[in-house]
């Protein structure tokens, strides 16, 4: 299916959704409203706009946001599209309902010596008001996310004891960010504001683990001067994510002209990460010295359970490191930790990894955390063990697809590891 077909198939569903709504919608408002004539254009206006909206969307897919006003557009398009959405579920239940009445009216009425007989069957009241009021709380949760919470960045302070971790050396203090999704930022003023929050903490490593950008390396060109502020006392390590490999674009790798452009792109990503002052690691492994300890830090490309990318290679990655030491693992996909760290020859003490975002929604109260990401992945948000080995999920400070964030906020992630 190409684009405009498929443009054209999302819209005849949105079209159907947005009249299927409409029967709940104007039972409840439009006969109590004084302004009787407004709300049918209004309702059908934004419709409109948001057809409009989610085409400008699809021609320019593959585009970095760089407009905070239409960002923040298409978040509350995705707000209102999917509080309509949940908004039908209560009127499908009623419509399901009243079929199964009018069946039972109609069968019973035939066996019947006074025949059919009965009123129609009205919709029920509360499953009318229900529709309103649930799409009125999902449209003010993700339009809160869109405009308050995608740039909410949240410290999260943890605690990490590792059994191998040697009496004699000092806890060590890491800033590890991830998810960066530099081609959904739209503003420089906000990541000053995260890389602040960073450099507040005075680490002694900053890690990141991964997704960079969205699709392409020029998107992150805008922001590398701000990010080349990121200090910590020695050195700030990175990795590869599955998104920064150019494979979401379309490119044919399998012709000559495609391997050119992936590789010329792959370079690039390369070189991004030099001028912000990243030491990158592609599938290896460097022992890294903090004081007068030292400590394995192995850095592996995307490696990803199922469809995603595995340029990852974990054997080529940790050759030579001295089993000894404390050994630190940056690896995009926590799907990685169970298919291939745990079972892995070299002692791997901690896995650092992203990817999930925490699904960019949720609910984390104290130690209760809960998110849809729960369903595709064991470890989702925060920190894991098994045995002696352990895992930190970091939540993401950037946003994909959804530009907004509920619950689970954009995470710097301030470990203390001993």
């Amino acid at each position: 299916m190409n684009r405009i077909a498929f443009f054209v198939f999302v819209s005849a569903i949105m079209l159907c959704i947005d009249a299927y709504f409409w029967q709940a919608f104007r039972v409840n408002i439009t006969n109590r409203s004084k302004s009787y004539f407004l709300i049918p254009v209004l309702y059908w206006g934004i419709s409109l706009v948001s057809i409009i909206v989610i085409f400008y969307g699809f021609k320019n897919f593959q585009q970095p946001s760089n407009s905070a006003l239409f960002t923040t557009i298409r978040g509350i398009v995705f707000a209102l599209i999917f509080c309509k959405f949940i908004g039908i579920i209560p009127l499908l239940l009623d419509d399901i309902i009243r079929l199964a009445k009018l069946i039972y009216q109609l069968i019973t009425g035939m066996f019947s010596s006074e025949g059919f007989k009965g009123n129609p069957i009205s919709r029920l009241e509360f499953l009318k008001r229900a529709a309103i009021i649930l799409a009125g709380f999902f449209f003010s949760t993700l339009s809160w996310g869109v405009l308050v919470g995608r740039y909410r960045f949240k410290k999260q302070y943890v605690s990490i004891k590792l059994p191998r971790w040697p009496k004699n050396y000092p806890s060590l203090k890491v800033v590890q960010i991830s998810d960066l999704h530099l081609g959904g930022f739209d503003s420089v003023q906000k990541l000053e504001e995260a890389v602040q929050l960073i450099n507040q903490e005075n680490a002694d490593f900053v890690f990141f683990t991964g997704d960079l950008v969205n699709n392409y390396y020029w998107e992150a060109e805008p922001y590398v001067k701000t990010l080349r502020k990121i200090k910590s006392k020695y050195g700030n390590y990175s990795i590869l994510g599955n998104h920064d490999y150019c494979d979401y674009t379309g490119i044919n790798k399998s012709s000559e002209q495609g391997k050119k452009q992936w590789q010329d792109h792959f370079n690039n990503m390369v070189n991004i990460h030099k001028e912000i002052g990243f030491n990158l690691l592609l599938n290896e492994n460097k022992l890294v010295a903090f004081g007068t300890k030292k400590i394995n830090v192995i850095g592996v490309e995307n490696w990803g359970n199922g469809n995603f990318s595995k340029y990852g290679n974990l054997d080529i990655a940790s050759e030579g490191i001295d089993d000894t030491l404390p050994t630190l693992l940056l690896s995009h996909d926590p799907s990685h930790w169970e298919a291939k760290v745990q079972q892995h020859s070299k002692k791997i003490d901690l896995q650092l990894a992203g990817h999930t975002h925490g699904m960019q929604f949720g609910i984390e109260i104290g130690k209760f955390k809960w998110s849809p990401a729960k369903w595709k992945y064991k470890q989702w948000a925060g920190l894991y063990s098994s045995g002696k080995h352990q895992i930190y999920v970091n939540r993401g400070i950037g946003h994909l697809g959804y530009p907004g964030r509920v619950g689970i906020l954009p995470e710097i992630a301030v470990l203390e590891i001993s």
